[in-house]
């Protein structure tokens, strides 16, 4: 029996190699979806995972190679045709290679990328999304939603360091007429790829505590166009066209409106835009309000005025009894003049009480006031744990309390 032939496993990987680079170098084009670009800053290579699937299952998956030189070229390309930047859950063609290494294996080493193909898929997702949502009869809900004569309670969708919702801020706070707003910030990702599931979040955040406001604003500002894709997303425009209370988007471009802006209440060019429109309903109310009050102060003290005037006359004909008369009526004019002025108090203290109300409510739904008492959140791969059946031993998970965050790994779990 002749002795076995062994080679080491880099000869076999060698032959490999010299067989797929020597066979299979020919330039093709190749549509992939990518799931995840994998770009690293510091050295400027991206190894982007790519996947064909059908009926939502992966049939081919292959690992992508493009150097810093071809990445910067390409990238520069997605900003000016599509306003974005090559990111994660694109479907792209790709100009490439194949190329085989000894450590490394099988590889797309990826020459180009054409932005026009990936424009028409995100129109055509676009056109999908606005398809299915006229299709469900939601496309127009939101905008039957009724928006308070006086929306003074915000729910805002953003970032506290967003341009755009420090200007809106601005606008509301510092406005000529002096009228009171309540707003709660719930911050958000407002771009690329995780704004969907970070916007879907905290509309359903708000959902849960609908009665406590008028209107929801998302603000997004300062960025530019880039990024804007994840706006026509159907799952989140479907979120907006749904929701309870009215959707008022500012998100900061000029081209045609996103889905979620179509389907929103009202869409506005910039947040600040927002702020006008809401200082407009109450001078819209306050203005005929304050017309009418001087309406009716003009009428009273010309009433006033009449009365005196005739109790003046009646006091000169009918001597000591009428002025009694007159002392009585100015009596009674004083009265009713001291009733409308602590009535109206009465009726302003109220409705600031009210106000703080509001506004202490939502500060105890604030997540720092409930972790300030004890409680802490748990996330993994920075989702929210809420069930034991979420992890498992050897997870890392992160656990943020009041003050300060703490990681750690899942040794065992419980389930009651």
């Amino acid at each position: 029996m002749p002795a076995k032939q062994v080679f080491p496993l880099s000869k076999l990987t060698e032959a490999i190699e010299n067989v797929i680079n020597s066979h299979c170098s020919k330039v093709v084009w190749v549509k992939a979806e990518i799931v995840k670009l994998n770009h690293y800053p510091h050295t400027g290579h991206c190894y982007p995972d790519l996947v064909e699937k059908k009926d939502g299952k992966i049939i081919a998956e292959l690992r992508g190679n493009i150097w810093k030189s071809n990445f910067d070229l390409i990238n520069n390309k997605f900003r000016n045709v599509l306003n974005e930047d090559l990111r994660d859950d694109m479907t792209v063609v790709v100009q490439a290679t194949v190329t085989f290494h000894s450590v490394y294996g099988l590889a797309l080493n990826i020459l180009d990328i054409d932005p026009e193909y990936t424009l028409g898929e995100l129109a055509k997702q676009r056109a999908e999304a606005i398809k299915k949502l006229i299709a469900e009869d939601i496309f127009d809900a939101n905008k039957q939603q009724p928006l308070p004569q006086l929306p003074k309670t915000i729910a805002i969708i953003s970032v506290n360091s967003s341009k755009g919702y420090q200007d809106f801020i601005n606008v509301i706070e510092n406005n000529p007429w002096g009228y009171q707003f309540q707003y709660k910030l719930f911050p958000a990702i407002l771009q690329g790829e995780r704004a969907v599931t970070t916007i879907t979040a905290q509309l359903e955040k708000i959902k849960h505590h609908k009665k406590l406001f008028d209107a929801v604003a998302i603000i997004r500002g300062g960025g530019g166009e880039i990024g804007l894709s994840c706006y026509d997303n159907y799952q989140l425009a479907k979120k907006i066209a749904q929701f309870p209370i009215p959707v008022l988007t500012g998100i900061g471009h000029s081209t045609n409106e996103t889905v979620s802006e179509l389907v929103s209440y009202k869409s506005f060019i910039t947040p600040t835009k927002i702020a006008e429109f809401l200082l407009q309903e109450f001078h819209n109310f306050s203005q005929p309000l304050r017309e009418n009050i001087q309406k009716i102060i003009a009428g009273a003290n010309l009433l006033f005025e009449r009365q005196e005037t005739q109790l003046s006359r009646v006091s000169t004909s009918f001597g000591f009894l009428a002025n009694r008369i007159v002392d009585r009526e100015k009596n009674r004019l004083a009265s009713f003049r001291q009733t409308i002025t602590s009535e109206s108090k009465a009726v302003i203290k109220y409705e600031a009480a009210n106000l703080k109300n509001i506004t202490t409510s939502v500060e105890l739904l604030s997540p720092k006031n409930i972790m300030k008492r004890g409680f802490s959140i748990t996330r993994k791969n920075g989702k929210i744990v809420t069930n034991s059946a979420a992890v498992a031993p050897g997870d890392l998970v992160e656990t943020e309390f009041f003050e300060g965050k703490a990681s750690a790994e899942i040794k065992n779990t419980e389930s009651k």
